[in-house]
């Protein structure tokens, strides 16, 4: 996939997971986004440029949301180490293994971003 199209995708998952979400379904809080950035490193295979991709729209993120900086890059970073800790353990070359460890990617992503938001 290029670059260009995962940005612009990103920033439609933005757009999607900001303005348009919570006006017309009145959700507080989407997971659109951070499902685009774990799919991402998915897709990359979590090498070194899918995480310096994911670490750039995580840093993105943060910056649209208001986080303080580092709550969802260290996320990512400790998620792209449970996926390579998977992918060293197991062959994930399948469809329902790759299913799995994005399920288990985005429960680590989303549970290190309350711990590090509660930390800094």
């Amino acid at each position: 996939m290029k670059i260009w199209l995962i940005i612009v995708l990103f920033l439609t998952a933005i757009l999607l997971d900001g303005i348009i979400f919570p006006v017309f379904f009145g959700f507080r809080e989407s997971f659109l986004t951070i499902i685009f950035i774990v799919a991402i490193l998915l897709y990359h295979e979590a090498g070194l440029k899918g995480l310096f991709l994911g670490t750039l729209l995580s840093g993105l993120t943060e910056f649209y949301w208001g986080l303080k900086p580092g709550i969802l890059m260290l996320s990512l970073l400790m998620s792209a180490g449970a996926f390579i800790l998977l992918n060293k353990f197991f062959n994930v070359r399948s469809k329902v293994l790759m299913v799995f460890s994005g399920v288990i990617m985005f429960v680590v992503f989303w549970g290190t971003s309350i711990l590090v938001n509660k930390i800094l």
